[in-house]
């Protein structure tokens, strides 16, 4: 790896491929009402985690300068090209299967809806429902917080640490308890989706960026044993919440294990199965934003036909996730990494082409003053 170029953490990128099913197992469990109330975790809440993962990446692997000119186009034409292809593809197999009439909540997909879900506006409180990949309604709050990205950055790094990290907590009991007129019940932010979820995202992505900054500072203390107290707190967290639904101790024991992890992770040379957790964690947009599709097209009508019961649950689970694993392990190969590279490559050639052009444009302009 280049001494310049930001590292890139698999074991975090593991723990989004858990959050990933999580909140697939999360959705599965309302196939049927007799379920155990064992599977009835708020693993919802890894949403949240998948906000702060992104604000603590991006912020981690975009030079200060991403707000300035081309750097900025380029930083959203790379998120762009990382989020979009894939959900326009399932956006489309959503039509279509509304379409043929199997989805159950075909009413809500009319044509204001499939637009607000092609332009990613679909968190923004335009609407007061979810349509077509319902879950892709955090990618449009992750939208929001990519726009907001060179403000957010300019507030991190004109505060002190400590500053950040007030804000970020005033920004959490404000939204989140703050009985704000957009939410009628305290805590609601921590089930926004429809309604103004990007505000949801927003103190997730920014206790992110403070991550982040902390992570850097962090310096003469990165140790390898770290790592194991970041695991630990993340494997506490997985299990408080298949038991109880406390966001605020979510939201802190994620922002724990993210930061430990990373520091500790960053002592090691190299991580043992790595190349397994990479995989794993290349698969966990896939994973996310296929599984509703699954669900509604595979695993729902299996288990009406085989007229399975809530004791098999468990095993139902493990073969689902599995068949699940495959296919996003597939789509990352053969749609996910190929667009994203596409575009990345158009969009570098475009860039060289302004240059390019900028260039020939002040030559004719020297020249013609020398004249």
């Amino acid at each position: 790896m280049d001494g310049n170029e930001p590292r890139r953490f698999v074991v975090l990128d593991f723990y989004r491929f858990v959050a990933a099913l999580g909140v697939f197992v999360f959705h599965l469990k309302n196939i049927d009402p007799g379920i155990s109330p064992a599977w009835n975790g708020s693993f919802g809440l890894f949403v949240d985690m998948f906000f702060i993962l992104s604000g603590f990446v991006i912020s981690y692997s975009y030079p200060a300068n991403s707000g300035e000119g081309h750097s900025y186009l380029r930083f959203m034409l790379r998120r762009i090209a990382r989020i979009y292809p894939l959900h326009l593809l399932t956006l489309l197999a959503f039509g279509g299967v509304a379409f043929i009439g199997i989805h159950d909540s075909a009413s809500h997909t009319s044509v204001s809806d499939f637009i607000y879900n092609l332009f990613l506006v679909q968190a923004w409180g335009v609407t007061d429902h979810l349509s077509f990949n319902t879950p892709a309604w955090s990618i449009s709050a992750e939208l929001f917080c990519y726009l907001l990205f060179p403000l957010l950055m300019y507030l991190a790094r004109s505060v002190s640490p400590v500053l950040l990290a007030l804000i970020v907590a005033a920004s959490y009991g404000i939204l989140a308890h703050g009985h704000l007129p957009i939410w009628h019940e305290r805590s609601q932010m921590y089930g926004a989706n429809f309604d103004y979820g990007m505000l949801r995202a927003l103190p997730s992505f920014l206790n992110g960026i403070l991550l982040a900054i902390l992570f850097r500072l962090s310096g003469s203390y990165r140790k390898r044993v770290v790592i194991f107290l970041g695991v630990a707190v993340f494997a506490m967290s997985v299990l408080i919440l298949n038991i109880f639904a406390k966001p605020d101790l979510a939201i802190m024991l994620f922002s724990l294990a993210i930061l430990l992890t990373a520091v500790g992770e960053s002592a090691l040379d190299r991580v043992p199965g790595a190349a397994w957790l990479g995989r794993l964690g290349n698969t966990s947009y896939s994973v996310y934003m296929l599984h509703e599709l699954l669900i509604i097209l595979v695993f729902l009508p299996i288990w009406r036909h085989f007229s399975l019961d809530p004791k098999d649950f468990p095993l139902f689970v493990l073969a689902c996730c599995l068949l699940l694993m495959i296919t996003a392990d597939v789509t990352y190969a053969y749609v996910e990494r190929p667009a994203r590279d596409w575009i990345n490559r158009y969009g570098r050639a475009r860039s060289r082409q302004v240059l390019t052009t900028s260039s020939l444009d002040t030559a004719v302009v020297e020249s013609a003053n020398a004249r």
